[in-house]
């Protein structure tokens, strides 16, 4: 597609944009299979023309990997860049023509209703995963004490003792050892622990 062209459709109401979309994960094929899939489906979808675009190798970042596509894209209007925001969360997006416009109502008012339902999604997942990782944590305690008092119930054992059965660092059991002390469950005698 020619700028004649490009210039064209932007009077028609197009809207010319930079975008970035990038990625990152393991192993590096993964990440270029999956970015060649993603960018293959934005230049699939109708109203949207994928001008020109370069695409980055990955680059190991703390053992994974990161790579992005740079695309200069037209969009059929507003309600379809910001779907396309929504579905492909770009990094950056820089609208390069029209430099400015008149939004209609109905298009402002299907974006914000849009992100609306987005936030509402996320709301909902970062909920539901908070509760699960509260569920997660108690029965976890509960596991960890009941293994303490399982292992402590053949006698006295210290710290470094029960980290060896458990296979969970001392440092990190001291906590737990602490506050299963506090509930009662469990006392020092000397250097050693043992059910109360």
């Amino acid at each position: 597609m020619d700028e004649k062209e490009i210039s064209a459709k932007v009077a028609q109401g197009q809207m010319r944009c930079r975008i970035i979309i990038e990625l990152m994960g393991a192993p590096k094929e993964h990440v270029e299979d999956t970015l060649r899939l993603v960018l293959q489906r934005l230049k699939d979808e109708a109203a949207v023309s994928v001008i020109s675009g370069t695409v980055h190798k990955p680059k190991e970042q703390d053992k994974l990997f990161a790579s992005f596509a740079e695309l200069d894209v037209l969009f059929k209007d507003f309600l379809v860049l910001t779907r396309i925001c929504f579905d492909y969360m770009p990094s950056s997006i820089e609208v390069v023509e029209p430099s400015s416009f008149k939004l209609p109502a109905v298009e402002l008012s299907g974006f914000l209703t849009d992100m609306l339902a987005s936030l509402h999604a996320v709301d909902f997942r970062l909920k539901d995963a908070n509760a699960a990782n509260q569920l997660l944590e108690r029965n976890s305690a509960n596991l960890l004490k009941n293994f303490i008092l399982t292992i402590l119930s053949g006698g006295g054992k210290s710290v470094a003792e029960i980290s060896g059965v458990m296979g969970i660092k001392p440092g990190q059991l001291e906590p737990f050892i602490a506050l299963f002390s506090r509930e009662g469950l469990i006392r020092k005698n000397g250097s050693l622990w043992e059910k109360a």
